[in-house]
């Protein structure tokens, strides 16, 4: 199988999104949580930020990924294809055993 990596969308204070980043870490599961890769700016969903411009960031988002992927929760995690940039698959919430699987399949 081609490389991949996952995208994550977190909030702030998420314990089902600390519990996400961390199995990923421990698993050495390469995965980006940053807006495009752009260092500066998270994927963290802020729609409290007293930031303007996140704030605004956060709740575009939010409609999108309803919209894209019926969500109700975070985190949601995209699983990429390196090669084709292809959404492999997309689910959110705190799913160990979804991770695990496509860890495995990390080549």
């Amino acid at each position: 199988m081609s490389n991949i990596h996952a995208v994550i969308y977190t909030k702030p204070n998420c314990m089902p999104c600390k519990m996400t980043t961390k199995l990923l870490d421990s698993l050495g599961m390469p995965y980006e949580n940053t807006y495009y890769g752009n260092s500066e700016q998270t994927n963290s969903i802020e729609l409290d930020s007293k930031d303007i411009a996140k704030r605004e960031w956060s709740e575009q988002k939010v409609e999108k990924l309803k919209a894209k992927y019926q969500i109700t929760s975070l985190p949601l995690i995209k699983i990429i294809d390196d090669e084709t940039e292809k959404v492999l698959d997309v689910w959110s919430g705190f799913q160990p055993t979804k991770i695990k699987s496509w860890n495995s399949k990390v080549g």
